[in-house]
């Protein structure tokens, strides 16, 4: 098989807001950048969904301050955020924000011009703005906010001919002696094989999301660039942990959310409107309504949108709608330099782990994708400028290559649509919004299961046939991945035997910071996955901690969504 090799100094994998800045960053430092996308340029990735951003700045409230911004960040994903990467992060942001204005982005605004900012639940202070786009966009799908951002980083990655090549899928990573040297890659538009050698590389390929269904993420975050860093040595945090949103539709202040009966629950778990309360807060209630069986045939509750207090559940005014998982808040573990701990590799945006601990707070994703991203960028480019040309492990590099034929080849005949279907499928019974022991081991044995299947196929397959094309080829390398990160979340939420942030146990309601004020880390040891439990660093910020090491809710709602005290 034909087999291209592409040379470059920093690879950035991943095009979204993140990858943007990155291979802004990486240009501007003098190095020469490559980036591959898996979708298209602006038409993928996590960055056209962002909707609200926050900062302190100039338009805060007096009393406002980045140490209580920070501590807002870290007692939401309750403390299990990397307090090193939050401090930059809420340091940094008013400056990546007066850049982006620089850049051309404006601001939603009042009638008087000043910029409008609102109070969101996660916040202490009004800190939260809207990007607005600048010119007329050629997005498909995406939110005003986030497609305004992407507009403006193509505009600057346009600015200075930096290198993209569209289609290109993420095979594996390859490293000679410990460090990192490269990728191999599939270029859907040709149906070939290609290696690019490259002195650093920064992963900006966003969530897993995509092991459930349904998700508001693109159809591209099936954990590619995880399972990669993972193949080739690299450690992942906080795998176990997915944010969910409670409803599939907008809703308003006056919003009432009905169960079966026509029973307005919200209020016994102490939530009075939809808005006042976090994500978090309100899918639980959600989730627990169907749960305990009075949702919808289909796993919904209704909503009277308008407030009417319409009791007849056929009324036109009253939708069916329940929870989408929304991002994954594990990935990468990465340093203050935004490298991972395999050297050369770097992470940045959704794929960046420990950032957030369990649960993303509203307005933060933005701005973790602007700092870090450009953090990610200068430190591969300074860190390529250091390293003598790459030299590859051509063993390494056939092995990848015959994996990826192997996968491509269609073995037994599986398809890969309905694995996945059948891992989505898994995913959503054993490891949704709400989960315990019994429904996650079974859940873990499914999906070895469908490994196993793949693996006997393959093994016993007497014909192999060829993908009609690239994209068909893709999809088959997926499978493996998706499979991968829903083995990771389903050991590792076994092992969590809590309830935090986002992340809901039925059989431990509680947040135990006493045993539990710790990150999962995952590795592969000896080729097989390892998990390591390690305490977080309360440099900063801390909890105070109360006898016991947790909180008794009085409302039904798990410690882990009410807002914890602590101090920075």
């Amino acid at each position: 098989m034909k087999t291209e090799i592409v040379n470059t100094n920093v690879l950035v994998i991943g095009g979204g807001g993140a990858g943007c800045r990155a291979a802004i960053e990486a240009h501007d430092e003098g190095a020469e950048v490559l980036m591959i996308v898996k979708g298209r340029l602006g038409h993928s990735g996590c960055t056209l969904h962002v909707g609200i951003s926050s900062a302190v700045g100039p338009w805060a409230d007096e009393a406002d301050s980045n140490e209580i911004s920070m501590r807002d960040l870290l007692s939401h994903g309750g403390f299990l955020g990397n307090q090193d990467l939050a401090k930059i992060v809420i340091e940094d942001s008013l400056d990546r924000v007066l850049e982006m204005e620089r850049w051309g982005i404006e601001f939603d605004r009042t009638d008087g011009g000043e910029m409008r900012v609102t109070q969101d639940p996660e916040h202490s202070y009004p800190r939260s703005f809207y990007f607005k786009p600048s010119f007329p966009s050629t997005h498909d799908y995406g939110s005003p906010p986030g497609i305004a951002m992407m507009d403006i980083l193509m505009r600057e990655m346009k600015k200075r001919n930096i290198p993209v090549m569209n289609d290109v899928v993420l095979v594996d990573l390859l490293t000679t002696d410990g460090r990192i040297v490269g990728a191999t890659a599939l270029d859907c538009s040709k149906g070939e094989l290609m290696v690019i050698k490259a002195r650093s590389v920064v992963l900006a390929t966003g969530t897993y999301s995509q092991i459930f269904d349904p998700t508001t993420v693109s159809s591209q975050e099936t954990g590619d660039g995880h399972c990669a860093a993972y193949r080739a040595g690299a450690e992942l945090i906080d795998m176990e942990n997915t944010q969910f949103v409670a409803t599939e539709t907008r809703t308003n202040p006056e919003s009432i959310f009905l169960n079966n009966l026509g029973e307005e629950f919200l209020p016994k778990y102490g939530i009075r409107r939809p808005r006042d309360v976090t994500k978090e807060e309100l899918c639980y209630a959600v989730w627990k309504e169907v749960r305990e069986g009075r949702g919808t045939k289909d796993e919904k509750i209704y909503i009277d949108v308008n407030g009417t207090h319409h009791m007849n559940l056929s009324d036109p005014g009253v939708i069916k709608s329940g929870p989408r998982a929304h991002t994954t808040t594990g990935g990468l573990k990465i340093d203050n330099r935004c490298e991972t701990t395999l050297p050369g590799l770097y992470a940045s945006g959704a794929i960046a782990g420990a950032v957030y601990g369990h649960a993303r707070p509203q307005g933060y994703t933005s701005m973790i994708t602007l700092v870090l991203g450009k953090r990610a960028g200068l430190f591969a480019a300074k860190d390529q400028a250091l390293v003598e040309k790459p030299v590859l492990d051509e063993a390494q590099v056939k092995a990848s290559m015959k994996r990826a034929t192997d996968l491509g080849e269609r073995s037994g005949g599986l398809k890969p649509n309905e694995l996945k279907a059948q891992i989505r499928s898994t995913m959503r019974r054993h490891a949704w919004v709400i989960k315990d022991k019994a429904g996650l081991t079974e859940g873990l044995e499914k999906i070895r299961e469908i490994r196993e299947i793949m693996k006997i196929s393959a093994e016993h397959s007497t014909s192999r046939v060829s993908p009609v094309d690239g994209f068909n080829w893709a999809e088959y390398l997926e499978v493996p991945n998706m499979l991968l990160t829903s083995e990771m979340m389903l050991v590792g939420s076994l092992e969590r035997k809590e309830s935090r942030g986002a992340f809901f146990r039925d059989d431990y309601p509680d947040t135990d910071n006493e045993n539990w004020l710790k990150n999962i880390v995952y590795s592969k040891v000896q080729g097989s996955l390892n998990l390591k439990v390690v305490s977080v660093d309360l440099k900063y910020c801390k909890p105070e901690l109360e006898e016991g090491g947790g909180m008794i809710s009085e409302t039904g709602v798990p410690t882990s969504v009410e807002k914890h005290q602590s101090t920075c």
